[in-house]
């Protein structure tokens, strides 16, 4: 991949996604980045976020998304299908999914301030499990699952990566792990 093709996001664990027609500084402001130019690469990074690639082999079109619990609170990744339909005419019932590795349910206990934020939900149910007073073990794969079939991704286009970035420190870097860490990079394209 060549450096001059390479569109970044500022990721600032938002809800905005924006249309990107060529590389340059990283987007502002922004967790996902959407395009149909072939040959641009979209970069995402993470280290406990769910990286979320998709593609829309139909229109066609592509986006990488950063989820982290505030941006699955406010529904990133539907806004991120919604901006691709609004810009590309994009049918969530054409896309193929990968949700990358991530913190997992595992490991991933949050506090009763991030369950306000979730909590009303419909995926909280399926995504959260109790784990003591006001504690909980938080799975946002499965959240952001749920919000991809809600809005209209069929089950069998959603893959993900079942490890979690802090039960693998031979493999990933996890920021709940080890406070200080590098970062992976997701990176998506049309090729052409």
């Amino acid at each position: 991949m060549a450096p001059h093709a390479l569109a970044e996001a500022e990721q600032v664990h938002g809800r905005c996604a924006a249309v990107v027609a060529s590389a340059g500084a990283p987007i502002r402001g922004v967790d996902a980045l959407v395009t149909n130019r072939a040959g641009l690469w979209l970069a995402i990074y993470a280290a406990d976020c769910v990286p979320v690639l998709l593609v829309d082999g139909k229109t066609p079109g592509v986006a990488a998304v950063h989820a982290g619990w505030r941006g699955t609170a406010a529904g990133i990744v539907p806004e991120t299908i919604a901006r691709m339909h609004n810009a590309f005419g994009t049918d969530a019932e054409q896309c193929t999914v990968m949700l990358g590795p991530a913190i997992g349910g595992c490991c991933y206990e949050v506090d009763l301030p991030v369950a306000r934020a979730m909590d009303q939900a419909p995926w909280w149910p399926e995504a959260a499990r109790a784990t003591g007073p006001n504690r909980w073990h938080l799975d946002l794969r499965t959240a952001i699952r749920r919000q991809l079939m809600d809005a209209g991704v069929p089950a069998g286009r959603i893959a993900s990566v079942p490890l979690c970035t802090a039960c693998r420190p031979d493999l990933f870097f996890s920021y709940r792990r080890d406070g200080i860490t590098g970062r992976m990079a997701a990176c998506i394209s049309l090729l052409g």
